[in-house]
């Protein structure tokens, strides 16, 4: 992918909200993860630590409610997996031009810092991939990204990538590796087709490779599954359809 790839992937979505406890640490902990800045905070994220050249590599995860707690907190149900409520956003007010009508309930957030730190200096030397893969169960939803080499160099993009949050509604993820403007090159992923109400689990990972190319060995990874499950309403709605089934077959 080079060096910057699609400009599009620098989205980023209204801030996450305050979700509860921290889920814990995989790996070593040397200190607290820590994700500043705005209404962003530390709490229900997957990391791992792992020394390099004798500092801190953190790579954090998360699920996240888009824009708004309206949209259904996601929950963490244990085995680096967070459960979250199908369908398309709630209404926001004064949301701003980013904001997708259409777009699902939640997101997902990350970070990659060097003892704490997500500076260009301090990331040198180290290239971001991720891949997300949906549910097969629901007639394949494809994936996205890839993991055979690094996609962005965080020494010179760790504005867009060293913290960013995005939603799985942005136009660029349908496109395959060869149709991607910055990547042409064909097999890396299908395209991700998805569909805010199609339910499943979505993986997805984060590694960090060092070298002086996208090519080196990976230093970091962290990986979470996300859980799309029927939202409390849809459930309720089925529920009384099926008591209204019921009674007319009685009749």
């Amino acid at each position: 992918m080079g060096r910057r790839g699609n400009r599009a992937f620098a989205e980023g979505f209204g801030g996450g909200v305050r979700t509860g406890v921290r889920t814990g640490v995989r790996g070593s902990r040397p200190g607290e993860f820590a994700w500043s800045g705005g209404d962003y905070d530390n709490t229900n994220f997957l990391f791992s630590n792992n020394q390099v050249n004798g500092s801190w590599l953190t790579v954090g995860l998360r699920a996240s409610p888009y824009y708004t707690g309206e949209n259904g907190v996601p929950s963490y149900v244990g085995n680096n997996t967070f459960q979250v409520q199908a369908g398309t956003t709630v209404p926001v007010a004064n949301a701003g031009a980013q904001f997708d009508p259409n777009g699902p309930r939640w997101g997902f957030n990350w970070s990659i810092s060097m003892n704490g730190d997500r500076s260009n200096g301090a990331l040198s030397g180290l290239w971001w991939s991720m891949r997300i893969t949906g549910p097969n169960s629901s007639g394949g939803t494809g994936n996205w990204g890839t993991q055979a080499l690094g996609m962005v160099n965080l020494g010179t993009d760790t504005q867009s990538y060293a913290k960013n949050a995005w939603q799985l509604g942005y136009n660029f993820f349908p496109l395959s590796s060869q149709n991607t403007p910055g990547v042409g090159v064909a097999g890396l992923w299908s395209g991700l087709q998805f569909n805010p109400n199609t339910l499943g689990d979505y993986q997805f990972t984060i590694d960090i490779r060092q070298g002086q190319d996208q090519y080196g060995a990976v230093v970091g990874s962290t990986t979470m599954t996300v859980s799309v499950v029927p939202a409390p309403g849809a459930i309720a709605l089925i529920g009384i359809a099926g008591i209204a089934a019921s009674g007319r077959r009685r009749r």
